[in-house]
């Protein structure tokens, strides 16, 4: 009982800040944003690293930080300033090829075959992290409104909206998979996710998706909606257990120990990752055929 009220009071907070900064303008949102960023690399490097690779691992996010840099930056008009941020990317990744090639320690490891794999890891966690949160920012800040999804500027409730439907989506999953989860999705990855959870994680994110489409939390057509939803909650899951593998190998349970009762940054936000990048994707199919129509 004292797990359950610790994780539910953790879930509240967490769902209230993020919230909070979506909401709260360009500033808040960047801010979030970065947290997200630097946590979830730290947690990832943790995880296929260890303890060791100090060095390395914080050249990794600061260059993901670069990148989701550069891209908030453009999309905010500065296209100079986010040139200079790549160009910092590409150094700081060069950097991390020299170092990591210069570490001493790495020849007293007869088991290592060579720093190869490190510096692989390292760009693991920019495609795997850095990457889709790169995304977010076009979704979040749109310079030109499309005919679509019709908006312009900086639009968190968007973005909060597609939060609330992976929210719900997990909050439906844990319910229907704990009252009627007899069938095991992937077992050899995460026995407890069952098939009747995915459809019950559908089921009440479509519910959630529709009372956002009704408050215009969605500017769009409502079969638009109801495909966000579908993207969401499908990739959502393909992400989670993306990140349970990860952990498998790791030989742990949770990425971190930030949110009690919950894990860690990556445990809370592993959706995303692959359901974000995927409505961006869409948004942009559907606007490019807008116009070729």
């Amino acid at each position: 009982m004292k797990s359950f009220f610790v994780r539910t009071v953790s879930g509240i907070v967490f769902v209230g800040i993020m919230a909070g900064c979506l909401l709260g303008g360009k500033i808040s949102y960047a801010c979030l944003m970065l947290f997200l960023q630097v946590s979830m690399l730290y947690e990832f490097y943790a995880l296929t690293l260890g303890t060791g690779w100090r060095l390395q691992k914080g050249i990794g996010i600061a260059a993901g930080v670069c990148l989701w840099g550069a891209t908030f930056l453009t999309t905010n008009g500065y296209p100079l300033t986010g040139a200079i941020a790549f160009l910092s990317i590409i150094l700081l990744f060069w950097g991390s090829m020299f170092f990591i090639h210069r570490d001493k320690k790495e020849h007293t490891r007869p088991e290592a075959f060579g720093n190869i794999s490190v510096f692989g890891k390292i760009m693991g966690g920019f495609l795997y992290i850095s990457m889709p949160l790169t995304c977010v920012n076009f979704l979040a800040i749109v310079n030109e409104p499309g005919d679509a999804f019709s908006w312009s500027g900086y639009n968190g409730r968007f973005l909060l909206g597609l939060f609330i439907i992976l929210w719900s989506s997990d909050v439906g999953a844990y319910i229907f998979g704990s009252l009627f989860g007899r069938h095991r999705l992937c077992p050899s990855i995460s026995p407890k996710k069952t098939w009747e959870g995915a459809f019950g994680g559908l089921l009440t994110a479509a519910i959630a998706g529709y009372g956002l489409w009704y408050y215009t939390f969605f500017p769009c057509r409502w079969i638009h909606m109801a495909a966000l939803v579908a993207l969401v909650v499908v990739f959502g899951v393909l992400g989670d257990l993306l990140e349970s593998r990860i952990k498998r190998s790791a030989g742990v349970k949770d990425s971190g120990k930030l949110m009690p009762g919950h894990g860690g940054i990556l445990d809370r936000c592993d959706g995303m990752l692959l359901a974000f990048p995927a409505v961006l994707i869409y948004i942009f199919i559907i606007e490019i055929l807008n116009i070729i129509w």
